[in-house]
């Protein structure tokens, strides 16, 4: 394990960088979490159809289209603020007057005025996580990143937990106005670690942002991007995703009502997650990428099978909630290594572009897995899907273990920065905006 540098002169610490990302990762989905297990609920309780509601989940396809603006958020920045500092001092700005003005307008009777606002909400938080990414990308010694993506994986089950059960319950004891105000507050919580950070400072020795279409086109010119985000993520990936979308469907199948399984799958499940990704990361930290990348999808293959009593009628409280906790742990623990090694992939002028195509991808993936694993539960059953699923994902893991050196340089944490092609490294007195 290597030991991180010494902070550039009016740099930040090892500390000060870790929380700067944990900040920006455990704030920046609040607003789909309260879109997805608040505000849905809330409009369905007041009267909206349920035909309307299900449309307007779409809405928050918005944050997976976030590539298409990625190369602007590299491309253009302020050089009195920073370049990606500026961007999340605007983005983090916009999202609480954003999840302040929810407070205006009656979730029932007002209903399609907020979906508009949430989907503007949505578009401003894409491109914080575009800017968030890339400058964790740069910002984080490859020793660190373990951790910073274990932040990063937890920060999906902190949105969980406070955008959709601790902003619901507030809704519960004061109202919708109340509420919306509460979660503006919680986003803000990341505002004071951005306005702390001197991006120039940090960032001495790191090529200067710089996008083309050229670079742009060469992602997938580098054989270890090939290999690493179209081989080896659907092979560690694919069969656990199937499993963990299947386990809110058979519990309602077995008669769970929605109360109880939001607060044994949403509230613990999430409380599991957040606790699980700052562990993995930092367990990646301290054994490498490849020792991990081999224990934590172990424990991917053991959390697919695990599923199988609930799809075998086993559905005891103490049961499910170990299930649950199981899958959550997993599922944050394996996309730290997988966020991980992408951020190790990402070429620092390209950050933003390179670490959103990975993260798509991702997306994407999951996705897919979770539908094609409803879709065959619904043909074949619950228990022959999840038994397929095991077995994809030990072939899976092996498939990864063999091949993972053709993605991974052995160097790769005794050096600062490691980037994937040899793109021109411009001097940061040239930069152009």
């Amino acid at each position: 394990m290597t030991t991180s540098r010494p902070p550039l002169p009016g740099g930040q610490s090892r500390r000060g960088r870790i929380a700067l990302v944990a900040a920006l990762y455990c704030t920046q989905n609040l607003s789909l979490g309260f879109f997805t297990y608040a505000f849905l609920t809330i409009a369905q309780a007041r009267g909206v159809p349920l035909a309307l509601i299900g449309a307007a989940a779409g809405i928050a396809t918005l944050l997976t289209l976030k590539f298409l603006w990625a190369p602007v958020v590299d491309r253009f920045g302020s050089r009195r603020l920073g370049h990606y500092r500026g961007w999340l001092l605007l983005t983090q700005s916009l999202l609480a007057i954003g999840c302040a003005s929810l407070a205006l307008f009656d979730p029932a009777t007002q209903f399609m005025t907020l979906l508009v606002l949430f989907a503007v909400i949505f578009v401003v938080a894409a491109t914080q996580d575009v800017a968030a990414d890339a400058a964790a990308t740069r910002l984080l010694r490859p020793d660190e990143r373990g951790l910073g993506n274990g932040f990063q994986s937890a920060g999906s089950s902190v949105a969980q937990v406070v955008g959709g059960g601790v902003v619901l319950v507030v809704y519960q004891a004061a109202g919708w106005q109340i509420a919306a105000l509460c979660l503006a507050a919680c986003t803000l919580v990341a505002l004071p670690f951005v306005l702390r950070w001197r991006e120039e400072a940090d960032e001495r020795d790191v090529p200067a942002p710089r996008i083309t279409l050229r670079v742009i086109a060469r992602f997938f010119g580098d054989r270890r991007v090939r290999w690493w985000s179209l081989a080896l993520i659907p092979a560690y990936s694919a069969g656990f995703t199937v499993a963990y979308n299947l386990v809110r469907p058979m519990l309602v199948t077995d008669g769970w009502d929605e109360a109880t399984i939001g607060l044994y799958v949403v509230i613990g499940g999430s409380l599991t997650g957040v606790a699980a990704g700052i562990l993995a990361g930092a367990y990646i930290a301290r054994i490498g990428r490849r020792p991990a990348l081999l224990w934590l999808g172990g424990l991917q293959v053991l959390a697919t099978f695990g599923t199988l009593p609930i799809a075998l009628g086993a559905i005891w409280p103490w049961l499910v909630l170990l299930v649950v906790a199981l899958s959550n742990a997993a599922f944050a623990a394996a996309f730290a290594i997988i966020y991980t090694i992408s951020m190790d992939l990402t070429r620092p002028e390209s950050a933003g572009t390179d670490f959103t195509l990975f993260t798509t991808i991702t997306s994407l993936l999951m996705v897919i897995s979770g539908g094609s694993g409803l879709a065959l539960a619904g043909t074949f059953g619950f228990v022959p899907v999840i038994l397929g699923a095991g077995v994809l994902s030990a072939l899976g893991l092996t498939v990864v273990v063999w091949n993972i050196g053709r993605v991974l340089d052995d160097d790769i944490q005794n050096t600062h920065h490691a980037t994937p092609s040899t793109g021109s490294r411009e001097p940061r007195g040239t930069r152009q905006r």
